[in-house]
């Protein structure tokens, strides 16, 4: 891979620290959202080749106030982040913590600004995104990152209020989207649950009781892999391709999971889930391949030439 002088790459901290490997399931669920709307209200959409500029400009402005929530939580997870060796940028001050906070604000506000100019229902789901995903999630006393099952339903709001994001931007509020995101979140959720096991020796250092470190490993991977059952059947129920085809390709992966309960499994369990979901929805809307290819070779390029880490991957060290 072509080299850069690691003097060439600092500016771009600024860019990393919103933790871009991290778009990938925000644009995922959001773009399941969007594509949910036309399954229920008329037919599945495929081969969609034509650029609607105005939904490209606001998954562009919900990237940057996701990107001031992952700011949020490397703020609050400084030590952690030291023991788990990963993100380097704030918790090793290649970028100050306040300055980092002062992004994250400005974000924020513009992030809700645009979206309160759009409307009324997309400027509260954002801001209800922010209050669950920046602050109940990050900060005392509430900080459900550090706790077990308000943790999880952290994660399981988040991406609820994505999928209504998603569903906003296609078109009007409809009460069918709480029934259409149910397999998509079990889906999401699955894999939540599964991130909290690589982690768990540095979150129990730091009395963070997260799922897998007050449940052990067992229980959380028989948990996800019931979930993804459930959001398959749920998804043949109400006759929804987009995620009936992923979570079938994913089945024997947690089927192996549940049986060896490696972590090799529990990390491709991981991984390819959300791969398979993007592969769908890149069927139906092609250019998606494109940002998808850009932001992980990109990421790719970056962390190899900055850190000599070979991040994001899909290797699996067995």
């Amino acid at each position: 891979m072509l080299k850069i002088s690691e003097k060439y790459l600092k500016p771009l901290d600024f860019l990393f620290i919103l933790r871009p490997t991290l778009f990938f399931p925000i644009w995922i669920i959001t773009l399941a959202g969007y594509s949910a709307y036309f399954t229920v209200n008329g037919t599945v959409v495929w081969w969609k080749t034509i650029i609607d500029w105005q939904i490209f400009f606001n998954f562009c402005i919900l990237t940057l106030a996701a990107g001031a929530t992952f700011i949020f939580n490397q703020l609050q997870d400084i030590e952690t982040d030291k023991d788990n060796q990963k993100l380097f940028l704030i918790s090793e001050n290649y970028i100050r913590p306040d300055l980092a906070k002062k992004i994250a604000f400005v974000l924020t506000g513009i992030s809700l600004f645009v979206f309160l100019i759009q409307g009324l229902h997309l400027f509260f789901a954002l801001l209800m995104f922010f209050i669950v995903w920046g602050y109940l999630y990050n900060y005392p006393p509430f900080a459900w990152k550090d706790k077990a099952i308000m943790g999880v339903i952290a994660n399981l709001l988040g991406g609820m209020i994505l999928f209504l994001i998603g569903w906003l931007m296609a078109g009007e509020y409809q009460s069918w989207v709480f029934i259409q995101m149910v397999p998509y979140l079990l889906a999401w959720g699955a894999v939540a649950l599964l991130t909290t096991i690589p982690d768990q020796e540095g979150d129990a250092n730091h009395d963070k009781n997260t799922f897998a470190v007050k449940y052990g490993e067992k229980l959380t991977i028989w948990l996800a892999a019931s979930w993804v059952v459930i959001g398959f059947i749920i998804g043949m129920k109400i006759n929804d391709p987009i995620i009936t085809h992923p979570t079938m390709l994913s089945l024997p992966l947690f089927i192996i999971m549940v049986f060896t309960l490696k972590n090799e499994w529990v990390l491709r369990s991981i991984r390819f889930p959300l791969l398979f979901l993007a592969i769908i929805l890149c069927a139906q809307f092609p250019y998606f391949f494109l940002v998808i290819l850009i932001n992980y070779y990109g990421a790719k390029f970056y962390y190899i030439n900055r850190f000599n880490l070979d991040y994001p991957t899909f290797k699996v060290e067995e």
